[in-house]
Order: structure tokens, then sequence, then C-alpha cells
């Protein structure tokens, strides 16, 4: 299990910043999962599974992902299908972005398989034109004797105001 230091929202994207932003604006929640709660009421057409200590927002097309928010523990775990992120209690905002992100048109998973199971989830960002790796969360054990293929997923709940999304 690794934990990232560093903001998986950097700093250079600038031009989507308003969008990840979506639920650091809130006005003192009690928690976290209390300000996406909150945020997701103006979203009605998606599906939500709320477990208490976990929201998780169902993928809304075949080529989509589900983007989970943990807060079970302590610390807070953003997953996106199998990628995932540990952040600290004091970084709240970061997660939060994370989750905001992850239902962004401009993030996407590149998720590789082997033998028809996934193992691999890279997550990449829409920056200056082009799709830019960020990081990658893996499987230590896989098939690494079979056919590996590659798909990607993209979720577009929050549509941004970049052009040429390719």
């Amino acid at each position: 299990i690794h934990r990232h230091q560093l903001d998986p929202v950097p700093a250079r994207r600038r031009d989507v910043r308003a969008v990840m932003m979506m639920l650091a604006d809130r006005i003192a929640p009690a928690s976290p999962l209390d300000a996406i709660r909150e945020k997701l009421r103006g979203y009605p057409q998606l599906s939500v599974a709320d477990g208490g200590d976990r929201i998780t927002v169902a993928a809304q097309t075949a080529d989509g992902f589900d983007v989970s928010f943990d807060a079970s523990g302590d610390e807070y775990t953003v997953y996106m299908a199998g990628w995932h992120a540990h952040f600290d209690p004091d970084q709240i905002d970061t997660a939060l972005n994370c989750f905001a992100f992850g239902l962004s048109d401009t993030a996407r998973l590149k998720v590789n398989s082997r033998g028809g199971r996934d193992y691999c989830w890279t997550l990449e960002a829409f920056e200056d034109g082009e799709w830019r790796t960020d990081s990658t969360t893996g499987q230590l054990f896989f098939r690494f004797w079979r056919r590996k293929t590659v798909r990607y997923l993209r979720n577009a709940v929050i549509v941004s105001s970049l052009e040429s999304l390719a």
C-alpha cells in the first residue's frame, strides 16, 4: 500500500481547478462524506451507494468507472475502479478534489488486462491537449502469460470547458 504525498490533482491543472473544487467550496460539513452527499444531491441522475463510511458513484456508461470515497479507519481513500489513493486526515480537500476529478471528463483510466482479468490501472489527466499519466495502481500477481489487452475508461459527470478532449 502506498501513500500519495503529492496532490493527485497537480497545480499545473489550473484550467480544470474549478471543476475539482466542486466539493471544496462547502460550508463546514461535519465530514467529507457529508460534503459529498450534499453535492451529489445536485446530480439525481447518478446511481449512488451510501454505505455510511463509503460512498460510491456507479459508472454511468459501459466505458465509465465507479468512483468511491472511503472514510473508514484513520485515513481517506479514493477509489476509481481498481486504482486508489490514500490521504491523511489533514488532506481532506485533496481527497475531495481527487474524488471530483474522477467524475470529470478530464480524468480517464487506462486499464490493462490479461486473460480477461484487470490487473493494472493508470490514472491519466487531460492537460495541454493530451493525456498525461498521473499514477498507477497494480496487482502483484496476475496472469503474465496471458494475452494483454488495454482499454480506456472515462466519466463525464462533471463536464469541463476544455476544448478538444480526445
